[in-house]
Parts: C-alpha cells; sequence; structure tokens
C-alpha cells in the first residue's frame, strides 16, 4: 500500500467524541437511527454509543461506568487463568467458608443494616421492597445454597463419553467455560447462583439490581471476598460490577472476554442486554420471559404437583415454569393434571405448546412441554423446580465459534442441586 492510499484509510476512521441531535447512526446494514437531544446533550469525550444491530437502540455508556465494568471482567479473567491450578479440595472450602461467614451473627449484622438502608431507600422511592428485603429464611437458603454447592461433586476432568475406534478413541472431558457474566434483578440472594459457577473452574462477574447494591456491596467486603482469601482462591473469582446504573450491564456484557452471559429480570431490558452480548459474539442465556425446570418423581403427590404448575405461572418473570419433566411410571396421572393446571392458569399458552416429549439430548423450550423422564435416569427423583441456564432456546446461540452449552437433558440428569431461582416443590414439606 503507499503513502496515499494508507493516509486515505485513516480518513475513513476515527474516534467518536460528540454527538449532535438528529445525527443518524446507521445499523441493521441499511437503516438509520437518529440521536436524541438528550443523547447528545449526555454524551461526552470517552464515552461509548453501543447500537443494537436489530433493532436501532442507542445505548449510551459512560466512560466512568465503562472503567468500572472493565475492571470486574478484567478481574475474573484474570482469576480464570489461575483457576487451572486451583484444587477442588480449594472450591470445596470456599462455599464453606462464605456459608460460614452468612451464619456469622456479627458478619450478618452489617449486611442486614446495609440491606435496612437498601430497603429504606427503595421505599421511599415507591418500589416494591418484597424481594429486596433480607430475611431469616432468606439468610438459611442463601447458606443452604452455598452448602449445596460445598457438597457437589466435583466436576472438572470428567469424562462424559468415549467413543472407541481400532486403535484410538475420542473422549469428552468435562472442562470450564471461563467467565460468566450475570445481570441479575435487585434481590440479594442471588451470590449462591452467581458463585455457584466456581465449583466447575469457571469464575464470575455480576451486576446486581440498583436497589439491592448497597446489600450485595455488603456481603462482598464482610462474606464473599474474605471466605475467597480463606480458602485460596483467586482474587477476583468472583467479581462485583459496584455501579448503580443500568449502563453498566450494556458494558459489562459487550466485554468479549465473557465466555456466557446470563440476564434475569423484565423481558425488554433482558431481551436488549442479550442483543448487546450477542452482537460481541459472546454465547448468551436470557430469563425475562420463564426459564423454571420442575422434575417430578414417582413420590410426588398429584395434587401438590398441580398447585405448584399453577402456581409458577402467575406471571412471566425469571422463574416463571417453562419445562415439567416427569417420570415416566407416573407419566399418565401426573401429565394429566399438569394439563388441568396449564389450562386453569393461562388457557392461551397450549395454543403453541409442544405436548409430546422430544427425546434425550433435546428440549421443548414451550410451556406445556412433559417430558416424560425414565425412573432409572440419574436425578430423577429431583422435584424442586429451578431456572435452567440451558432451557433457554436463545442459550445455544453464539456468533464466535465457542463451545456451545450443553443440553437440557445432560444439564437436568447431572447437576447436582438447582439454583436458588425457584417457586415451588412437589414432594415434601411446602418452602416459604
Amino acid at each position: 500500500m503507499d503513502d496515499a492510499s494508507a493516509a486515505g484509510l485513516a480518513e475513513t476512521r476515527g474516534r467518536l467524541t460528540a454527538l449532535s441531535p438528529g445525527m443518524a447512526v446507521p445499523y441493521g446494514g441499511d437503516r438509520l437511527a437518529f440521536v436524541s437531544p438528550e443523547l447528545a446533550a449526555a454524551f461526552h469525550v470517552g464515552d461509548q454509543l453501543v447500537v443494537i444491530q436489530d433493532t436501532g437502540d442507542l445505548l449510551h455508556v459512560p466512560a466512568e461506568v465503562q472503567a468500572v465494568a472493565r475492571a470486574a471482567v478484567g478481574r475474573a479473567h484474570a482469576a480464570f487463568r489461575q483457576m487451572g491450578q486451583v484444587g477442588d479440595a480449594a472450591i470445596t472450602a470456599f462455599f464453606e467458608a462464605f456459608a460460614a461467614r452468612l451464619a456469622d451473627n456479627h458478619v450478618w449484622a452489617e449486611i442486614a443494616a446495609a440491606n435496612a438502608a437498601d430497603v429504606a431507600a427503595a421505599q421511599a422511592k415507591g418500589r416494591s421492597t418484597t424481594r429486596l428485603a433480607l430475611s431469616d429464611q432468606m439468610r438459611a437458603d442463601m447458606i443452604a445454597g452455598l452448602r449445596a454447592w460445598r457438597d457437589a461433586p466435583p466436576a472438572r476432568g470428567r469424562v462424559l463419553e468415549t467413543i472407541r475406534h481400532e486403535g484410538w478413541s475420542v473422549e469428552q472431558v468435562m472442562a470450564p467455560l471461563g467467565v460468566v457474566g450475570f445481570v441479575f434483578e435487585g434481590r440479594p440472594n442471588v451470590f449462591a447462583d452467581a458463585t455457584g459457577v466456581l465449583r466447575t473452574g469457571n469464575t464470575v462477574v455480576f451486576r446486581i439490581g440498583s436497589d439491592a447494591l448497597g446489600t450485595a456491596r455488603a456481603i462482598v467486603h464482610h462474606a464473599l471476598d474474605p471466605a475467597l482469601a480463606t480458602a485460596g482462591l483467586p482474587e477476583g473469582a468472583a467479581s462485583l460490577v459496584s455501579s448503580a446504573e443500568r449502563s453498566a450491564g450494556w458494558a459489562m456484557f459487550s466485554d468479549s472476554r465473557l465466555a456466557l452471559a446470563v440476564a434475569r429480570g423484565s423481558g425488554p431490558a433482558v431481551a436488549q442486554l442479550g442483543a448487546v452480548a450477542r452482537q460481541t459474539g459472546t454465547p448468551v442465556s436470557l430469563h425475562g420471559t420463564g426459564g423454571a425446570w420442575m422434575v417430578a418423581d414417582a413420590s410426588a403427590d398429584p395434587e401438590r404437583f398441580a398447585a405448584a404448575v399453577y402456581h409458577s405461572l402467575d406471571r412471566k418473570v425469571c422463574n416463571t415454569l417453562n419445562v415439567v419433566c416427569v417420570v415416566r411410571d407416573q407419566a399418565e396421572p401426573l401429565i394429566h393434571r399438569f394439563l388441568e393446571a396449564l389450562e386453569a392458569a393461562a388457557p392461551a399458552a397450549r395454543a403453541g405448546s409442544c405436548m409430546s416429549a422430544p427425546p434425550p439430548g433435546t428440549s421443548c423450550p414451550t410451556i406445556g412441554a412433559p417430558v416424560a423422564v425414565p425412573s432409572s435416569a440419574p436425578g430423577a427423583s429431583r422435584t424442586r423446580p429451578w431456572s435452567s441456564p440451558w432451557s433457554n432456546p436463545s442459550s445455544a446461540a453464539s456468533g464466535n465459534g465457542r463451545r456451545r452449552p450443553r443440553s437440557a437433558w445432560w444439564w437436568l440428569t447431572t447437576w447436582p442441586r438447582p439454583p436458588s431461582c425457584s417457586t415451588a416443590t412437589a414432594r415434601g414439606s411446602p418452602r416459604a
């Protein structure tokens, strides 16, 4: 390339330093979005403009918010590079240390004080505090969730399948994904969900809803970070994006160092976050309109099972019921009660439902898909409904050639315990 050509190429590129009202921004190849006066006034040198190519949404990320998000992802990314040298015993010790600190009354008093301030601030804004306010039951559930991860069998390096040929063979081996990014609603009990990915050697970076940020900071300072240090896990293995700005989620999901982006919350916000991650090339798992699984074994009471289904369809949130699985021995009575509960809760839902059971290795993501699980299948005795990161069809989307998540069947039968985003249980005592 001669000097003249190089100079011409340089003139076609530059950095965005300002926006003007009415400025046209191309998206989707042949469409235009136009800058509003408010966006133009808010944009400054160093800020970023994320353009959603599907919708033309113009998302403003201030420079200071971008710096906070990138630093948090950077800590988690650096920690992941060290996790290969961390033994499973150390990961086990982390979950116990985290749970023990939450069980410590002195530590909990500090967290509760921060939560009281969050609740008061939310109430002053007229917002609901139903899931924001800490309670003894929430504390107990968080501790139990962490100790369930503690007791989960190590999975790294597990051989899942071996295909043998004459003179050679191929093994499918469990391996970590990398840095998992979460965007959660404003509820403090997401820590067991977020840190659970450490069990398999991943690291996590997460943002929590602004109403719960003070509580989250207190949990990180008084319990999470000390537990990482006590167990000898790398600093930053679980990193909080400490920003109340909504744009912090956009900044985090636009970071290509994420191996998986998981979002929970309202449908439109979750869809927008998913779009940011997808166009960055990151696989996504979205739970804005329901991603919960319910698994019922042979001991499930049909009436309680039907009640659990009915009350899990009251609204479209992250833990709205998505897939129901029953053991084959109980398929006739339970699926009959399932259909009755489905019709009572949402008559229109049956119109698009997939009523036949998909084969192992596939899943029907539509509400109304009872899957008959062989009673001998591993994990068939589990009855707690939960939000599987793989139950949403968008979870397999990958634009960068990374390994796609496992099938729903595999996830169902190999996970030791569901995360805490659940609604009811079809066996045992009712949940609080």
